[in-house]
């Protein structure tokens, strides 16, 4: 896609929107997401199989904050699976989950270094993710937090991508107009083609580790057609 010229002190883009999972950290491989749900399983003492798959079918309640906070969501979910959990067995469970967040929202220097040289270049930086309670309660914690002038968690505002709503509101964190603004995603929940419909210039962009790895995306845009990233600092 060829951008129109520009002077040389202005940004290519005054702002970039950033999905989280897939795109800046990883979304975590299969067989640690699965031991992670099997800990929290066992400790609510659940069967694992059921836990697992409810859990993972609660995506979209979770991702829209339906569920409330995380010890919420863990204490419904596990009566769903038929039994109660105590408060103690609940926090353990919690816990479980939150370090499991945690490693995920660890960083890779090579990406902290484009999120640098793109805000030292004047561009504007969100977070439009799809996510449950436990992201955004660590996400003050982040390397990357620093980096993002504006954040926007689906569970914490009730909708989710691809609703053109979600970009919308980012953009009016930023006070920007979309028509100056890029959106980058690794495609998951159909956001470069929600993106690309408020007016956005939409890139795929995939975690590095995670770019032949298309089995666990949410909804993808399996029929995207337009450009795609290899190097986040392409974007200046």
């Amino acid at each position: 896609m060829e951008i129109p010229a520009r002077p040389s002190t202005a940004p290519r883009f005054e702002g970039v929107l950033f999905d989280l999972y897939g795109t800046l950290i990883s979304m975590g491989n299969a067989g640690a997401r699965r031991e992670s749900l099997v800990r929290m399983a066992d400790g609510l003492g659940v069967d694992p199989i059921a836990f697992a798959r409810a859990w993972t079918v609660s995506f979209d309640d979770r991702a829209r904050g339906r569920l409330g906070s995380l010890e919420e969501t863990i204490g419904r979910i596990a009566h769903g699976v038929v039994r109660d959990p105590g408060p103690e067995e609940v926090r353990e469970a919690a816990r479980v989950r939150l370090d499991f967040t945690r490693e995920l929202l660890r960083s890779e220097a090579a990406i902290l270094r484009a999120l640098d040289l793109l805000r030292a270049g004047g561009s504007r930086l969100a977070i439009v993710s799809d996510s449950s309670d436990e992201t955004p309660r660590l996400w003050p914690t982040a390397e990357l937090a620093s980096r993002f002038d504006a954040t926007v968690f689906s569970c914490l505002e009730g909708i989710r991508k691809p609703d053109p709503a979600i970009y919308r509101l980012a953009l009016r964190r930023l006070r920007l107009e979309p028509s100056r603004c890029a959106y980058v995603g690794d495609g998951g929940s159909r956001e470069l083609s929600g993106a690309a419909s408020v007016g956005l210039t939409t890139f795929r962009y995939c975690f590095p580790d995670e770019r032949q790895d298309p089995v666990d995306r949410v909804d993808p845009d399996l029929d995207w057609q337009g450009p795609e990233l290899h190097d986040l600092a392409d974007l200046r």
